[in-house]
Order: C-alpha cells, then sequence, then structure tokens
C-alpha cells in the first residue's frame, strides 16, 4: 500500500528552484469553509436554504430570503492537534531517527467571518419584491498546525545529507559564490541551503577527494569513506499558520419567495506562512571526537541547527451565480456556479545554519530573501443542494460540491513560462482530477429563540494517480483515495434576543494520516548536476495524525 508523502519545504526547494507542484496548487485551492456559527454548526450546508451570511460563498442568492437586514460578526480560535512518531521501516525493528511519540498542538485566534447584507422592499407583494446588497468576508480555509518529531538516529544524520546534496559543487562556489548568480552556468548554482550548510560549517571538503564533502557528524578512514560518528539526538520541528478568506459584494432577488437568484463578485485572499527547523546533537557528546581544523584549532561537535522560513501571499478575483427556488411548501432547491480564480501570488523563502562546538567557535550563516511571483488559476466549482423545513421546528439540507483541480494551471498557457511552470502544470493534469463534498446540516428549534444544529461533510480525494520518479504514473486504489478523504463533524447553539441573536459552535476535523520525509541523500552516476534521491538510504520518516478544532461565536444584529 502506497502512502501519500510529503517532503518537508526545505528540503523540496534545496534541490529545486522553486516549490510550485501539484501538491501546492491543491493544498492552497482546497476550501474548508468556515463562515458563521450557524452554517459551520449546520456543516456549511446551506446551498438551499440562505438567510445566514455564512451561506453567500456557497450560494449568492440565498442573501434575499430572510425578510430583514443583518450585521454579523465571528471571532473564532482554531486549535490544531497533532500527533508525529516514526515510521518503521519494512523488516526492521524500530524506526530510523524520530521514533519519539511526540504530542504537539497550536492554536490561533481568527476572523472567520464578518459583514452585513442590506435587503430592501419596493412595497410588492408578489413579483420582483426585495433586493438585496451586501459586503461579506468569510473564511475558506486554515493553515493552523503544527508538527515535531524527536528521536535518536544511529543510521545517519541531516547535515550528511546536505554533504551528499552538495557533492560535486567546489568548495569556493559553495563559499563565496553570488547568491544572486543568474548566469547559465549550473556549477555556480548550488541550493542556498546547501551554501548556508557549508558556510555554517555543517560539512566541510574532504582534503584529496575533489569536490566531496564529509558532515560535522562524520568521521572517515583512510580511504576516505565516512559514517556517522556516533548516535544522534534529531528535532525536526514544523508551523504553520495563515488562511484563505474570500470577500463577496453580494446582490440577490426575490421573486414571490419562490425563485432566488443572486451573483457574487468573489475576492479571495490567502496568507501562508511556515517555519521549519532541524535540529541535530550527540546522544552521548564524549563518543564524538575532536574535529581539527586547518587554522589549528580544534572542538568537539555540540549541535546544529537549519532554519527554514516560507510564506506566502496572494490575492484573486472570481465570480459567482446561484439560484434557489422553492417549488412546493417546506422544500428548497439550491444550484450556485463559480468561475475559475485567477491568483497573483508572492513568496519569500530564507535560511539559517548554525553549528554549535566545545572548544571552539563557528561564524552563523544566513542566507538573504528569496522571492518568486507567479499566477494560479485555482477550479472552478459547482454547488447543488436540497433541503426541507419542518414549519418552524426543523430544517434538514444536504449539499453537493464539485471541484475541478485537474483545471488548476500556473502561469496560465502562455508558451514563455518558466518550464518549472510547464512541468507543474503536466504534473496536474497527470496526478489530480474532480473533488467532491458532501455535506449535511440539521437545524431543531425545541424553543422558539433556541436551536440546536448538528453537521457534517465527507471530503474525497482529488489525487487519482501516483507520481513515480521517472514522472510515470500509477492509478491509486479505491482504497487508496478512500484513505484520504477528510472528514469533518460540527455542533451549534442558537439563542435570540428581540432584534438580536448569538450562535455558537464547534467544529472537529479529521485530516488524513500524513507521512513527511524530513530529509533525503542523493547520488549520481556521471553528472553531478543530475542529482537523484538516494533510495538505498533510508532516512528518518514521520507519520503525522492531525486534527483541527475550530470554536466559532456569531454576535449579529438583525434591522
Amino acid at each position: 500500500m502506497k502512502r501519500i508523502i510529503t517532503l518537508a519545504l526545505g528540503a523540496v526547494v534545496a534541490v529545486t528552484a522553486a516549490a510550485q507542484n501539484w501538491q501546492d496548487a491543491l493544498y492552497f485551492s482546497e476550501n474548508s469553509y468556515l463562515g458563521t456559527a450557524r452554517s459551520v454548526g449546520m456543516g456549511n450546508a446551506l446551498t438551499a436554504i440562505g438567510g445566514d451570511l455564512g451561506s453567500i460563498g456557497l450560494n449568492p442568492a440565498g442573501s434575499s430570503v430572510a425578510g430583514y437586514s443583518q450585521v454579523v460578526i465571528t471571532p473564532g480560535l482554531s486549535i490544531s492537534g497533532v500527533n508525529a512518531t516514526g515510521v518503521v521501516p519494512n523488516n526492521a525493528t524500530s524506526a530510523i531517527g524520530l521514533g519519539d511519540a511526540v504530542h504537539s498542538s497550536y492554536a490561533r485566534v481568527k476572523l472567520p467571518n464578518i459583514g452585513f447584507i442590506i435587503n430592501a422592499e419596493n412595497g410588492r407583494r408578489t413579483g420582483w419584491k426585495r433586493f438585496s446588497f451586501g459586503l461579506v468576508s468569510n473564511a475558506t480555509n486554515n493553515f493552523t498546525g503544527q508538527t515535531v518529531g524527536s528521536g535518536v538516529n544511529a543510521d545517519n544524520s541531516f547535515a550528511a545529507s546536505l554533504a551528499s546534496s552538495a557533492d560535486g559543487y567546489t568548495e569556493n562556489v559553495l563559499g563565496t559564490e553570488d547568491w544572486w548568480y543568474d548566469g547559465s552556468d549550473r556549477s555556480r548554482m548550488p541550493a542556498w541551503m546547501d551554501m548556508v550548510a557549508y558556510r555554517s560549517g555543517m560539512f566541510n571538503g574532504i582534503p584529496g577527494s575533489a569536490n566531496k564533502y564529509q558532515a560535522i557528524t562524520e568521521v572517515r578512514d583512510a580511504s576516505n569513506t565516512c559514517w556517522l560518528a556516533a548516535p544522534l539526538y534529531q528535532k525536526y520541528g514544523q508551523q504553520t499558520r495563515g488562511y484563505k478568506q474570500d470577500l463577496y459584494l453580494n446582490m440577490s432577488a426575490n421573486y414571490s419567495d419562490i425563485l432566488y437568484l443572486g451573483f457574487n463578485m468573489g475576492f479571495s485572499m490567502l496568507s501562508y506562512s511556515l517555519s521549519e527547523y532541524w535540529q541535530e546533537a550527540p546522544e552521548n557528546a564524549e563518543e564524538f571526537p575532536d574535529i581539527e581544523y586547518t587554522d589549528g584549532t580544534s572542538g568537539r561537535f555540540a549541535s546544529l541547527m537549519m532554519k527554514h522560513n516560507y510564506s506566502l501571499r496572494g490575492s484573486g478575483v472570481y465570480v459567482k451565480a446561484g439560484v434557489l427556488w422553492r417549488p412546493a411548501a417546506g422544500l428548497r432547491l439550491g444550484l450556485a456556479v463559480q468561475s475559475p480564480t485567477w491568483t497573483n501570488l508572492r513568496s519569500r523563502q530564507a535560511y539559517s545554519g548554525e553549528v554549535r562546538l566545545s572548544g571552539k567557535t563557528l561564524t552563523p550563516s544566513t542566507s538573504p530573501e528569496d522571492e518568486w511571483t507567479y499566477r494560479l488559476r485555482q477550479p472552478w466549482r459547482l454547488n447543488a443542494g436540497v433541503a426541507y423545513t419542518f414549519g418552524t421546528v426543523a430544517v434538514l439540507s444536504a449539499d453537493y460540491e464539485l471541484t475541478d483541480y485537474g483545471s488548476a494551471r500556473y502561469g496560465g498557457s502562455n508558451a514563455s513560462m518558466p518550464s518549472y511552470l510547464a512541468d507543474a502544470n503536466d504534473e496536474i493534469r497527470n496526478v489530480l482530477t474532480v473533488g467532491h463534498q458532501i455535506r449535511a446540516g440539521l437545524e431543531v428549534k425545541p424553543l422558539p429563540f433556541l436551536s440546536v444544529r448538528a453537521g457534517y461533510n465527507f471530503v474525497t480525494s482529488a489525487q487519482r494517480n501516483w507520481l513515480n520518479a521517472d514522472w510515470t504514473t500509477t492509478p491509486l486504489s479505491s482504497a487508496e483515495r478512500i484513505k484520504q478523504a477528510k472528514h469533518n463533524v460540527s455542533l451549534g447553539l442558537g439563542a435570540t434576543f428581540g432584534a438580536f441573536f448569538l450562535d455558537a459552535a464547534v467544529q472537529v476535523r479529521f485530516l488524513p494520516v500524513n507521512y513527511i520525509l524530513t530529509y533525503n541523500y542523493y547520488t549520481y552516476d556521471n553528472d553531478y548536476l543530475s542529482k537523484r534521491v538516494d533510495d538505498s538510504v533510508l532516512t528518518p520518516e514521520l507519520e503525522v495524525r492531525s486534527r483541527i478544532w475550530d470554536a466559532l461565536l456569531t454576535f449579529g444584529w438583525r434591522f
């Protein structure tokens, strides 16, 4: 059974010019709706219900359902809970490093919803009797997360993986080359991560072996063969934060309380940050030998740390049109279509490295901040819903959302776009397909002023193929796709106090098991510029199980 494996971002960009790939296109295009406490409490199954500002992003026609204007604000709290432990390879008895079972949690305050809707009556009892206009901001994704892995590794080291990546480049290039070299000589273009590692002392050249490197965690014999000096205590951590928030300029019309038409001009805003680090230190410092330097000094390895900071900011525009129809008493049907979203993105990243020795001081190294600008066309979406109201006592609803992730594209169709974006677009075509969301919601009113709500979401995987190392693809089985599905469960309460109302909701998101390779070793046959992952070296792999808790409280005023 194959697993979804994510290579730590720092390790990805260590060997590629940029991190744009099919995983990023999927990750930043996915929607995990928040909105108001009422919409979350009902599982966001509101395409056929309307009347709530959380439903505006699902179906623009819903804003003219209610016969009043309203203003709402919804503060929220997101808490990520993650359990991570090292994976035990086949035919092994323990993990290759990072074998500790580590639980980490991380909380962030959010504002998943704020906005208003103004309803205007024209005095008619039938026909086009009500029009609405509004400005609403709803969260469509939440990137709160934290993962930490730790443990003893007696087989290999992060520093040695960087040395293998730098293999073939000259010490002069690694140590003095301009960070911003933009010529065509690939021998002058090592990864920034490798340059930081060399300049901070994580690895050094092997005397007598041209352009070969020995990690500070290794020893070597007379034939210049290197191996790990002694077991290391390793730690890897990453923290993510940010959001995807949509702002809607909404207008809709009500025809005889039977037919509702609506339109959104949508503005999507994306903010994502990742901070990650790798640490290594001797499990027993006495087992590491003194290191002799060419200046006549010596020191014993005590610890090292590499840090990587990455941020992504973007904004895009789209349109969405919807209809809501009441063909019979109690029955409501809803349908909405959203155009693709062209999003302009700007990413930044930088590295820093530091090595500590007993008896000697080494100078830390920090790269400048690299910056990339590009575009991502996020896919179109279709929302459909059905709801049935049981008088004033209860509402039962179900939604279906289809998103064609295989239509996502970087940089458009411009033939002159960079090759790495063209390669990423080929990955998207070969790997992704449509994704499906099924949402269900229930609202019951045991008292006229009190509402009790529940909701459930099932979100399928949009990945249809595995992308193999040789760029061929292998279809996923049905069982593998089911394992990648996401589940959301929510509960909520609502109370009305005259013109004011108060709603509360809690949602738990169960994410699929994820696997993180924290680093890889690299090898090549003849051309050192054509490196590949050395599959013969088993490096630390984390199994990550995540849940995200969202708590929301909506304050509203109807007038």
